[in-house]
């Protein structure tokens, strides 16, 4: 029986280039509650960038894992923190070492704030297709005296590989068409938060659907009860799914509801 659903926002819930839910998905979202289910963000996004860009519009959710599974709260007065992981100090200090020999634009996540070093060509494409304007320029030194749960470099997939090899501990994957990247923690990725989140509310991983398109959401598609890849999902995402539904344009996510719906039933 279906007791939780986790959600990634762009690609699932929302069109990339595109502002607002849609009143497909919006209907999906609430027979899914009339159902009794607990609905859950997975994403590779800040709270801050969700808020601030409003990508979810009005829509509140029980609980949301963020920064592909590094920092999770629940909806709440106060935001309580459900679970958190930073990346290792000594990673972090060997990515700004790396960064003042060989510059790239690189932004860094810590729990209430984000910062990029500086923009390239890359960096504005990769945002722009995803709908959400330049994050905020800052000192990245300040990565070296606080937390940093995600780190996004704008390289291509290569360079990705290559920086990953100096940082034996992390590990990465491509979210968009090989230009970006995010970096987290060895052994994280959205399933360590959802098993976080789950074992908060008291449920069973058997109990708990994932929907999502990306390489960032193959493991959590791997790990739930019932994965559930988009239509417009990456390769690898239908892969990893039990059951494909439509496009994110075209119904996809009432689709997929209703699927989850027939089976609780």
């Amino acid at each position: 029986m279906v007791k939780a659903i986790f959600f990634d926002i762009d690609g699932t819930l929302r069109e990339f280039e595109k502002k607002g839910i849609s009143m497909s998905t919006r209907q999906a979202l609430d027979k899914a509650r009339q159902a009794g289910i607990r609905l859950f963000i997975a994403t590779g996004r800040h709270y801050l960038e969700i808020e601030e860009e409003k990508l979810l519009d009005d829509l509140v959710f029980d609980a949301y894992v963020t920064l592909n599974g590094q920092y999770c709260y629940e909806e709440s007065p106060g935001r309580p923190v459900l679970y958190k992981n930073p990346i290792a100090r000594d990673k972090v200090e060997t990515i700004l070492e790396v960064m003042e020999k060989e510059p790239f634009p690189c932004l860094f996540m810590e729990a209430h704030r984000w910062y990029l070093n500086y923009v390239d060509e890359r960096g504005e494409r990769v945002q722009q297709s995803i709908g959400t304007r330049i994050p905020p320029l800052g000192d990245i030194k300040r990565a070296l005296f606080h937390d940093i749960y995600q780190v996004i470099p704008y390289l291509d997939e290569p360079g990705a590989l290559e920086l990953v090899k100096k940082l034996p501990g992390c590990e990465y994957s491509v979210w968009h068409d090989g230009e970006g990247v995010d970096l987290t923690p060895k052994g994280g990725g959205k399933c360590t938060g959802i098993r976080q989140v789950l074992a908060h509310y008291g449920i069973d991983i058997k109990d708990a659907a994932a929907i999502g398109d990306g390489n960032n959401d193959v493991s959590m598609l791997s790990y739930a009860g019932i994965g559930i890849a988009m239509g417009n999902g990456t390769a690898k995402a239908r892969a990893a799914a039990d059951y494909v539904t439509g496009d994110v344009a075209r119904d996809g996510l009432m689709q997929a509801v209703d699927y989850l719906l027939s089976r609780t039933s």
